[in-house]
């Protein structure tokens, strides 16, 4: 290392000793301000970790519910210890209806799953999960799906593969999400990109909520008959175009993307780079590396 690459290194050093350093005073004033003034509630206003969610009541019947409808309060669920028994109820339920996962509840993994689940309940909430082949991402997803009520669609790659086919795997999951008005979770990972052209669709998705020609005319007319129902019950207007309009949003509304990449190689940021809606229209979550627990 020459004197200049030196001086380069020791100021990136710096900078992110410092940042640190600030982080670190700052909460630590923070902490103090909070117990000197408002000591009362700063046992919880100073709780760690902060997880927040509306899963306790994921797995209740609707049927013994009253009324019918399972009500699910967005609250905060306390520590790890708390929310472990939920998500291994989950996993139990998932695995009696599903192809069986197993999953390990260590702390930084249900602090994933409540990321993610608190994303896919929100509206148009699609993440990007960002971490090392054998990470868990694809696994967390399905269960973050199934707690947050959503199905799960997946493509599987043949031989001969192409856009073609990707287009017509994209009609079945509009069809799921429109004609049947289902909550559905796409997941793609980066070992589905036999095509990077298949990028720019999934961006496409995530910005507008729907895949540019994807149908012809006569299949779009054959789509918004149910919807132009609904819209003359509604009093709106029902042209083609309105009803159209009208059941890009309803897709739109029930669809969430979860994005699995590796950030091994120039890839991932090429594909950020090229297709913003990666990054513009989803909640990035990183994997570390899992800690010794």
């Amino acid at each position: 290392m020459d004197f200049a690459d030196r001086g380069t290194a020791l100021g990136v050093l710096q900078s992110k000793l410092y940042m640190y350093m600030y982080q670190v005073c700052y909460t630590l004033q923070c902490a103090d301000y909070m117990m000197c003034r408002y000591a009362i509630v700063s046992e919880k206003a100073l709780a760690d970790p902060v997880l927040f969610g509306d899963f306790r009541n994921a797995l209740a019947d609707p049927d013994t519910a009253a009324g019918g409808v399972v009500l699910r309060l967005y609250e905060d669920l306390g520590k790890y210890s708390d929310i472990q028994p939920i998500f291994q109820a989950a996993l139990a339920s998932y695995n009696e209806k599903r192809k069986p996962m197993q999953l390990v509840f260590f702390d930084d993994a249900l602090e994933h799953l409540t990321r993610i689940q608190r994303t896919l309940r929100l509206p148009l909430g699609h993440c990007l999960l960002v971490g090392v082949g054998g990470s868990g991402k694809q696994s967390l997803a399905r269960l973050a799906a199934y707690t947050a009520g959503c199905g799960v669609f997946e493509i599987t790659l043949t031989r001969g593969y192409d856009e073609v086919a990707f287009r017509d795997d994209l009609k079945k999951l509009y069809a799921m999400l429109g004609a049947e008005d289902k909550k559905m979770v796409f997941l793609f990972t980066d070992s589905h990109v036999a095509d990077e052209g298949f990028l720019e669709l999934i961006n496409n998705m995530l910005t507008s909520g729907m895949v540019p020609a994807l149908y012809d005319d006569s299949e779009k007319e054959g789509l918004i008959s149910n919807i132009r129902q609904e819209l003359t019950a509604k009093g709106l207007p029902d042209s083609k175009d309105a009803c159209w309009s009208a059941y890009v949003e309803k897709c739109r509304g029930n669809l969430h993307v979860v994005l699995a990449m590796s950030p091994v190689g120039e890839a991932l940021r090429t594909r950020c780079r090229n297709f913003p809606g990666l990054v513009n229209n989803t909640v990035i979550d990183w994997f570390e590396p899992w800690p010794e627990q």
